[in-house]
């Protein structure tokens, strides 16, 4: 009996540490929510406190356009199909479910993405997953998608390459050794993500990809009437929330 309980202590430790390891070598770089052309939905991020940065990113090749609310570990993109950028040939079905994300109130989709980096390029998941590599990107570079291709439900997980990565201390490095750079001045005070939380509707069942990114304590989740993002920044120190839905499905604490 004391070898069976030493057994299990050492199974449970084991996936504890694995889950440990996966914390380590993977991080939180963005957040996108697929919106309308151009984004009117940018008005209540502007409201909330949050600056936009000018400049609107072209996807060549895959058929979107998006903004930015940039922070100094990740970044809040509204992302949406854009008629004017050209998609490649192939890459129509990608498109497609952009504007069912687009439409995720009467479509069902989830209109959520989830990007990550990777810190070890040793990180290995414990599910399939496949990439794109769209003209917009460099050359020899690819997204890592977690979320299973005929997924109709769920979040867009996603790992983004090095190149594309978040590197907070670079631009921690231009905050403090030269002028602060616009697009990180935001109203309400605040410098960096500290916690996702995404809401999903009940009934739900989480694929395989956000149940080990839970677990791995890259995200936490929680059960409500629809898809939502809850962002918080600073720990929320200030004890500050704002709800910005209906407008975006997105909450944010600080």
């Amino acid at each position: 009996m004391k070898h069976f309980l030493r057994c299990i202590f050492c199974l449970a430790l084991l996936v504890s540490i694995s889950h440990s390891i996966a914390a380590a070598e993977l991080e939180f770089d963005h957040v996108w929510i697929v919106v309308t052309r151009k984004a009117p939905e940018r008005t209540a991020l502007e409201h909330a406190g949050l600056k936009i940065s000018p400049n609107v990113n072209r996807h060549d090749g895959q058929g979107t356009a998006s903004v930015t609310a940039e922070f100094l570990n990740a970044y809040i993109e509204l992302l949406w199909p854009d008629p004017t950028v050209p998609v490649a040939p192939g890459a129509e079905r990608g498109v497609e479910k952009f504007k069912h994300r687009m439409n995720w109130r009467t479509s069902g989709w989830c209109p959520i993405g989830i990007g990550l980096h990777r810190t070890s390029p040793n990180t290995t998941l414990p599910f399939p997953t496949w990439s794109i590599a769209p003209g917009w990107m460099p050359a020899g570079t690819a997204i890592e998608i977690l979320t299973p291709r005929d997924d109709t439900k769920s979040p867009s997980f996603f790992i983004e390459p090095p190149v594309l990565a978040v590197n907070e201390e670079a631009n921690r490095n231009l905050t403090e050794n030269g002028p602060r750079r616009p697009s990180f001045q935001h109203s309400i005070g605040v410098d960096r993500i500290t916690e996702i939380r995404i809401i999903k509707p009940k009934g739900y069942q989480p694929i395989a990809a956000f149940l080990y990114l839970e677990k791995a304590g890259l995200i936490k989740a929680e059960e409500g009437n629809e898809w939502a993002v809850d962002v918080t920044f600073e720990h929320g120190r200030k004890a500050q929330t704002k709800d910005l839905r209906p407008d975006l499905p997105l909450i944010i604490h600080y």
